[in-house]
């Protein structure tokens, strides 16, 4: 199966790329494509032409982008502006290039910060409905809501994956600070990932994917049985200390 990462310069499709590069042909779509590596594609996902020139002969899109330079809950008004134009449109461009070019399956990267404002003390669905903490779980609810109409209305085949923060188990970083209970390792993504792009029998799904910890309040008996996903690494066995799940985070240089 050929793979197109949309994204995938960033350290979270370095990374996703690693892991699904035995599996799958992937190819590589960055803002600017690098000469020395020959499965990069150039690709502006906020330019039409130049994403539906990329998913030629493609099978399947795993959709990565996000507007670039902060993470999270980070609100300032010319970034939220780049993030509409990102992460809104630049999704609407995705998936339209996705129906034009006969995609098989595309997989889009949502965020668990969608249903960050159910309280501490509620147990969240794997697909629960959408009550979206800030501007940036805002724009990722919209491309969730552009994937199911395009899914409806001209019958792609579609996985949206409400993820938390993923960290790299070599990264020391995260043994030295506090992490947030829903956080999960790169390999229990990874295992995601790939279950998404193959999964049979998908129309459109929302499913919720997180690590296992004592502290999980995140259903993941959707993700079990729409996809097979099961948690191997339960990162407080490893040593990481578990923080408040919105306790404030130092992300390394």
């Amino acid at each position: 199966m050929r793979v197109l990462l949309v994204g995938a310069g960033g350290y979270f499709g370095r990374e996703l790329s690693r892991g699904l590069d035995k599996d799958f042909d992937l190819l590589l779509g960055h803002r600017k494509a690098d000469p020395a590596e020959a499965r990069s594609v150039q690709l502006d996902i906020t330019c039409l032409d130049t994403v539906v020139a990329a998913f030629r002969g493609v099978d399947a899109v795993v959709h990565l982008a996000i507007a670039p330079g902060h993470e999270g809950d980070y609100e300032d008004d010319a970034f939220n502006q780049l993030r509409f134009d990102v992460n809104v449109k630049g999704t609407w461009n995705v998936v339209e290039a996705a129906r034009r070019s006969g995609v098989r399956r595309l997989v889009y990267t949502s965020s668990l910060m969608v249903v960050w404002d159910y309280p501490p003390s509620e147990w969240v669905a794997g697909d629960a409905a959408p009550r979206p903490g800030g501007t940036y779980a805002l724009t990722k609810r919209l491309g969730e809501a552009i994937c199911e109409h395009y899914t409806r209305a001209h019958g792609l085949s579609t996985v949206c994956l409400r993820i938390p923060k993923p960290i790299a188990l070599d990264d020391p970083h995260w043994k030295q600070h506090p992490i947030r209970p829903q956080w999960l390792a790169f390999p229990d993504l990874v295992q995601a990932y790939r279950l998404a792009l193959t999964a049979p029998d998908i129309g459109f799904e929302i499913v919720t994917v997180v690590g296992e910890s004592s502290r999980r309040r995140w259903d993941l008996t959707k993700a079990e049985r729409v996809l097979g996903y099961r948690p191997t690494i339960r990162l407080e066995d490893l040593g990481y200390r578990l923080g408040d799940e919105r306790e404030p985070f130092e992300a390394p240089d």
